[in-house]
């Protein structure tokens, strides 16, 4: 979720560097959902999540959000920083959704609880203990026994 409100975490700079409304700096956070359902829509209707490799998709969403997101500390404009998290919202349809599949994959017994696992630990830092470890680990670690 770091990605998705890392814009929100410095939207008063922002404000302040580009002379930006309350209005406009509330799109920096607004963007990242509209390009989250229209990357999840495209994944949907070309079927991404079950012809690449779920782990490779995951990574490669990972990796392509967290540039999108550094790139706002180089976007010269407020128009560059709204396709910085576009794209940064396209990046996030392709974490989440294999996420799911994984581990609904990986668990045979206990799904929901495993589901609901992975959900609080992408969405919520209460999810997680004072190292960061996610709270998924205290499901079951030893889940392809099951």
């Amino acid at each position: 979720m770091s990605l998705w409100f890392a814009a929100s975490a410095v939207s008063a700079q922002y404000r302040t560097l580009w002379d930006l409304s309350a209005s406009q700096s509330g799109w920096l956070t607004t963007v990242v959902q509209l390009g989250f359902v229209i990357g999840t829509a495209v994944l949907a209707t070309l079927n991404v999540v079950d012809i690449v490799p779920s782990g490779r998709l995951f990574a490669a969403g990972a990796l392509t959000g967290a540039v999108a997101n550094a790139a706002l500390l180089i976007a010269p404009s407020f128009g560059s920083a709204l396709v910085c998290r576009m794209v940064t919202g396209v990046a996030l349809a392709a974490v989440y959704p294999p996420a799911m599949k994984m581990i609904s994959t990986w668990f045979r017994a206990r799904r929901g609880l495993a589901v609901g696992g992975i959900v609080g630990a992408l969405t919520d830092k209460r999810g997680q203990d004072k190292r960061g470890q996610s709270a998924l680990l205290a499901v079951n670690t030893n889940y392809r026994r099951q």
